[in-house]
């Protein structure tokens, strides 16, 4: 399934949970983490779709790469009358508070794309570690020997390590041979291109 149709599915588990007389009372609260990627405003125009389309209305935030601020965000969010969370997490371990706030007020949480590790919090993406091996065998294609430098995701998201779990599953034949050599790997603060660059 691709990420559109997950998304869509997703917005579909929160509609579900309310009954279609209450589809019009259904205020659905998106915290993003940093809004200004390109990939999350295509995902906010189906979710927007989806919602409007079961009657409900849509309200967002954007944390613009800050912890904190989705912290404040999603209490806003619920001040402003959600009934309802998506939540693409900023630090799936941070953001908790506020998640275990929505649920014991009887909010359905759905995590968007980044784990939050919370029983309590519904879940949606896509595969991760298929992603890494994609990238992996690309790269691979390209470039199937010489020194190689990973440069990782955030080390607050548990996706960085699945999409490089899935690069090693591709590499690891190479490696184990000496074509290819690790020569560095680090994780990228809060996916920021800024920070990545640094690496």
């Amino acid at each position: 399934m691709n990420s559109f149709a997950k998304l869509l599915a997703g917005t579909a588990v929160l509609v579900s949970l309310h009954t279609a007389a209450m589809a019009a009372d259904l205020v659905v609260g998106v915290s993003w983490s940093n809004f200004q990627e390109e990939r999350w405003k295509t995902d906010e125009a189906a979710i927007k779709a989806a919602l409007d389309k079961a009657g409900a209305k849509y309200i967002s935030a954007d944390a613009q790469s800050s912890a904190a601020k989705q912290l404040t965000d999603v209490e806003s969010l619920i001040s402003q009358g959600a009934n309802a969370l998506i939540i693409l997490a900023q630090d799936s371990d941070a953001i908790g508070p506020a998640v275990e706030k929505a649920v014991a007020e009887g909010i359905p949480v759905v995590g968007y794309d980044r784990l939050i590790e919370n029983q309590n919090a519904f879940y949606i993406t896509f595969d991760n570690k298929e992603v890494g091996r994609l990238q992996a065998a690309e790269v691979f294609k390209v470039k199937p020997e010489g020194n190689y430098v990973f440069i990782k995701g955030s080390s607050s998201d548990p996706n960085a390590d699945f999409l490089f779990a899935g690069q090693q599953e591709v590499l690891k034949a190479a490696i184990d041979g000496g074509k290819i050599k690790n020569v560095g790997e680090a994780y990228t603060d809060g996916w920021k291109p800024e920070n990545a660059q640094k690496n």
